[in-house]
């Protein structure tokens, strides 16, 4: 089964009712700039690399893979906790979650990492997945 694990972590955190609506305040890629179109407060998930792939149970074309996957949460300026409240639902909602496809979905922090405030006074944090999938 193919599979793109930055748009399948938008698909999940789209079904987990927390508020976010991809293309509205959820991006697959990375961070874009606050303004016409892109709220301050938002969400960009970026494939960001992996473990070399594994021959899966003996010399065939599947392979197991280990992709990672970088999400990147933003608040409004000047609202630490409001953002803070949304990157522990976004982690909660894709850490050991079921998706098609996938054998193993793990959150690498126990806490996401905060990055600090942009020149806007808009706080950063990001969460690390890690997606085991055969392919």
């Amino acid at each position: 089964m193919a599979t793109a694990p930055d748009s399948d972590v938008v698909t999940q955190l789209v079904a987990a009712g927390i508020g976010l609506v991809s293309g509205t305040n959820l991006w697959r890629g990375p961070e874009r700039a606050a303004g016409t179109g892109v709220p301050a407060k938002s969400v960009f998930v970026l494939a960001s690399g992996g473990y070399p792939p594994r021959p899966f149970l003996g010399p065939s074309s599947t392979d197991m893979r280990r992709s990672t996957v970088q999400i990147t949460v933003r608040s409004d300026a000047q609202d630490f906790d409001g953002g803070q409240t949304l990157v522990r639902a976004v982690r909660n909602a894709i850490h050991k979650a079921a998706v098609a496809g996938y054998v193993d979905i793990r959150v690498r922090e126990s806490e996401p990492n905060y990055l600090g405030q942009d020149e806007a006074a808009r706080h950063l944090w990001t969460v690390n997945v890690e997606m085991e999938h055969e392919q």
